[in-house]
């Protein structure tokens, strides 16, 4: 069985398990077990069939247990902590990728690695005299004093990639969390590998080490530990109700100090650093044309909703601005703030992208590493030969700043280090006048302010996550974290911790404010349970439907708010707008013909209008609604289709020529307006012209089969107009021939 096999097993029996189908994902279990090869795995598993067996028949007897739940979460628990390790063995063994190889150089050497790196670790821990001694002590003959940097980096290797960490290494981290003299910028690489290791192998113990960390508070350590925690939760949140532990834990959070605060801002950094670009590319990918599908083709043809090239539907209510005036947390100039430091992020990335080659990235600890000035890693590169430019004094700015995450505050320094001496004092110079006017902004905003600083640490510290699962050269050998599917505020974590309804409405504004419209919807209909009244929930959950691509619950809504406040211009023009997407036409009409009356001279109302009249074949009633249009609005040649079409329905043929041969002026490449110019020279019996244009527009769509469908859909207007059947049938069979001999 190959490594994806194994993978897709695994997964299997992970949907099993959850969806309380034991014996289906015993049996992938034992498959494991023997691509495996470790047979001591049997005996649990025949103990775990037992168990079950006996849950099962105790289940249906007069005897009730009371303690079945239990027992049957038990036994998923170990079922699925089995099938962890079945996986991660078998992976470990055959699997080709960089990550595990690593490890298993790492296991081969184990005992050594964990004597040298663990004894740093535990030096700085303990005893700061011992620190000293240990600092020269030689592990084994013929060895070099091990140097701090090469310790950190064992001591993160060893933590990232161990499945399940002995009590003597639980004694050690705890121990290093509570510690002295380990500094901070240590504690947040053990933190951060932590927080690895837990995404890589579940272990409840990785979890409990995250939360003794956040309870610790120690500045910029507890901001990394506890968004790790929302990354082990949010990965993991099957697993929740299975570790009644977990759920202890997390509620203890809740006498931690702002709380909600920090986890708002956690949700709202998450949700900015996330590729919004997937979001609407998902709506033009697959939303948008499952929805053209079912619209009739005469849509295509005529391109009638494109006529006002605007954004893809209406406009969001005007008068929603006024909403975040009850969430100023999202409104305030510290938000301003940290959503151009979040913009500015894009620039970063793309300048700093190409800046992730040095040797200094080639250890993976080293995209987690706190920036501080004293990091001897940088050293080398602070000043040039012969006492050239020092960059000290710069560095010791970028240390303080936050508009720039820790990642790119080394590249920064690493590729300026090494250019020039020349265009490195130039560089320098502006750089640091850049530097000072930053200083300016962030006391000018009040950076200093404790929640304001926190924030800040989120930002940064999300930024290096999203530096290193999109940059780094293994990034296909990681799961992305920032391309989870799930739901982010309904994860267990969240839900259990965050109650204030003023705290909801800010993330579900924020939510719908950057267009995660499923999301927003999940809250916004939380939050009209607690309140039917509000006018403006009925119509956000309406606009999430309708831009989820769900126009039935769009229009269900639009109509509730509209009870609640009848004949307000922007809901019924949005009435018309999804009954129009359902094909419903006749209603569609009512409703514009209600907004224009609000409005008589808006001219997207009157070309919807026309719309719907040519949809239910009133034909010269639309063409007077387009002949407006176009006296308003001359420079708008889209608005040529619809009076072409019309005027060559109703037979005015002179006419409908001169709308096309305009429209073929701008866009020769057209095959609908060319086809429909064949139509109107084939009613005006000029045969060789419509010929022309018939094989013109069978070009430009180079598919015959198309061609002819759409060709046929006209049929009955060519017949009205004086085309038989039989000549329409041969036309079709010579257009045929003529383009196979071409």
């Amino acid at each position: 069985m190959d490594t994806s096999a194994v993978k897709k097993m695994y997964t299997e029996i992970c949907s099993n398990l959850h969806s309380r189908k034991v014996f289906d994902a015993m049996e992938k279990i034992r498959v494991l077990i023997t691509v495996s090869g470790k047979e001591y795995f049997v005996n649990q598993l025949e103990q775990h069939i037992q168990t079950y067996e006996n849950i099962l028949k105790h289940s249906f007897s007069k005897t009730k247990d009371p303690e079945r739940e239990k027992v049957y979460f038990y036994l998923t628990r170990n079922l699925l902590e089995m099938a962890d390790e079945l996986q991660e063995n078998i992976l470990t063994e055959k699997d080709s990728g960089q990550i595990f190889s690593l490890k298993r150089q790492l296991e081969r050497s184990r005992r050594m690695e964990h004597n040298e790196a663990l004894a740093y670790l535990e030096s700085l821990t303990y005893d700061r005299e011992l620190s000293q001694i240990l600092k020269g002590v030689k592990i084994s003959e013929g060895d070099s004093p091990i140097s701090r940097e090469d310790a950190l980096v064992k001591v993160f290797n060893i933590i990232w990639l161990s499945d399940k960490y002995s009590e003597s290494e639980i004694e050690l981290l705890n121990a290093a969390c509570g510690s002295e003299q380990l500094p901070w910028h240590d504690k947040s690489l053990i933190v951060s590998a932590l927080t690895l290791s837990l995404l890589r192998f579940f272990d409840l113990n990785k979890f409990n080490l995250l939360f003794s960390f956040v309870s610790r508070k120690e500045q910029y350590v507890w901001q990394r530990a506890i968004i790790g925690l929302f990354f082990g939760f949010l990965n993991y949140s099957d697993r929740f109700y299975l570790y009644p532990s977990l759920k202890e834990k997390t509620l203890e959070l809740l006498e931690f100090e702002n709380i909600e605060k920090n986890l708002e801002a956690i949700l709202v950094q998450f949700t900015k650093t996330r590729e919004t670009e997937s979001v609407s590319k998902k709506w033009k990918e697959d939303i948008l044309p499952r929805m053209m599908k079912l619209r009739p083709k005469i849509e295509e043809k005529l391109d009638l909703e494109n006529i006002f090239k605007d954004e893809f539907g209406e406009e969001k209510n005007p008068d929603w601005e006024t909403v975040f005036e009850d969430a100023p947390d999202l409104l305030d100039k510290l938000q301003e703030f940290t959503e151009m430091q979040m913009e500015g992020m894009d620039v970063f990335m793309s300048a700093f992208s190409q800046l992730k080659n040095f040797p200094f990235f080639y250890k993976i600890s080293n995209w987690f590493i706190p920036f501080y000035h004293e990091n001897q890693s940088i050293q080398q590169y602070l000043k040039g030969p012969d006492d050239g430019v020092d960059l000290t004094p710069l560095v010791e700015k970028l240390e303080k700043t936050y508009f720039m995450c820790n990642s790119d505050k080394y590249s920064f320094c690493i590729n300026l280090g090494m250019i020039p001496e020349q265009q490195k004092s130039m560089m320098m110079n502006m750089a640091s006048a850049e530097m000072d006017s930053v200083s300016e902004i962030e006391k000018g905003e009040d950076l200093i302010n404790e929640m304001a600083r926190i924030k800040s640490v989120y930002t940064q510290y999300f930024q290096d996550l999203y530096r290193f699962y999109k940059l780094h050269p293994w990034k296909a050998e990681f799961k992305d974290v920032f391309e989870l599917e799930a739901d982010v505020f309904e994860n267990p974590f969240i839900q259990n911790l965050i109650k204030d309804p003023k705290t909801i409405r800010n993330i579900a504004e924020f939510y719908f404010d950057k267009k995660f419209y499923p999301y927003a919807l999940n809250i916004f209909l939380s939050l009209l349970e607690r309140d039917r009244s509000n006018i403006e929930l009925f119509e956000k959950i309406a606009f999430c439907y309708e831009n989820t691509g769900d126009f039935e619950s769009a229009l269900d809504y639009y109509k509730r708010a509209e009870i609640i406040e009848t004949g307000r211009l922007w809901i019924v023009k949005k009435l018309a707008y999804c009954s129009k997407f359902l094909n419903r036409w006749e209603d569609a009409l009512m409703y514009y013909r209600q907004a224009e009356k609000q409005a008589p001279d808006d001219l997207k109302i009157q070309a919807n209008i026309g719309q719907c009249l040519i949809h239910m074949e009133q034909y010269e009633e639309a063409l007077q609604c387009y002949f407006k249009v176009e006296v308003l609005a001359p420079e708008n040649h889209r608005i040529r289709r619809p009076l072409a079409w019309c005027s060559f329905v109703l037979g005015k043929f002179d006419t409908a020529r001169d709308y096309l041969e305009r429209l073929l002026q701008n866009d020769p490449e057209n095959s609908f307006d060319l086809m429909n110019l064949g139509h109107v020279f084939w009613c005006m019996k000029q045969d060789e012209k419509a010929i022309e244009c018939y094989s013109n527009s069978l070009r430009k769509i180079k598919d015959f089969k198309k061609f002819q469908i759409s060709f046929m859909e006209d049929r009955r207007h060519l017949i009205k107009n004086g085309i038989t059947a039989f000549d329409i049938d041969l036309m079709i069979e010579y257009l045929r021939l003529h383009s196979q001999q071409k």
